[in-house]
């Protein structure tokens, strides 16, 4: 009888371990799935602003184009920009898709990068300015808003306090 109830016992202990193993297996195939998902989302944002900045400031940049700008920017967005930027009221007196009001077309798209940030349709685009020895990265954080037909729009600057249209949502 002792020998039934001690084969027993390590049985049921074996099945108790094994039991995580198997749970912990079927959440990382969710996941997996999960991941891919989300993937083509962040590399459609991804292609999205990269995109944009190799239109805006890839090439020679053209600041009246307003339906191209619509093309990639919100509508609040672009009116909280204008707001900012006329004359009366000038508090943008800089690019503020790049902090800046010059820059080297040629080092930008060199050094172009584009990562997403941990929250949903977060992404962090940095590059270099003018390309010069010391020089640190310039840091832009984008929200962007998936339209109902899918497209990206920038919605908002996240590190920018006058462009952070999340916070007064």
């Amino acid at each position: 009888m002792n020998d039934i109830s001690c084969k027993l016992k390590t049985n049921l202990l074996f099945l108790l371990l094994l039991i995580p193993f198997f749970a912990n297996c079927k959440s990382n195939s969710e996941v997996i799935y999960t991941n891919a998902t989300s993937n083509s989302t962040i590399n459609q944002g991804i292609k999205m602003l990269s995109e944009f900045y190799l239109t805006f400031y890839g090439n020679e940049y053209t600041d009246n184009n307003e339906q191209l700008k619509r093309k990639y920017i919100s509508q609040p967005l672009l009116n909280k920009i204008d707001s900012l930027s006329n004359d009366e009221d000038l508090i943008l007196d800089y690019d503020p898709f790049i902090q800046s009001q010059d820059y080297s077309e040629d080092v930008l798209k060199k050094t172009l990068k584009i990562e997403p940030l941990t929250k949903t349709n977060e992404y962090r685009v940095s590059f270099l300015l003018f390309g010069e020895k010391d020089e640190k990265r310039t840091y832009i954080d984008i929200l962007l808003e998936q339209t109902s037909n899918g497209d990206f729009l920038i919605d908002s600057i996240l590190n920018d306090n006058n462009l952070n249209l999340k916070n007064n949502k």
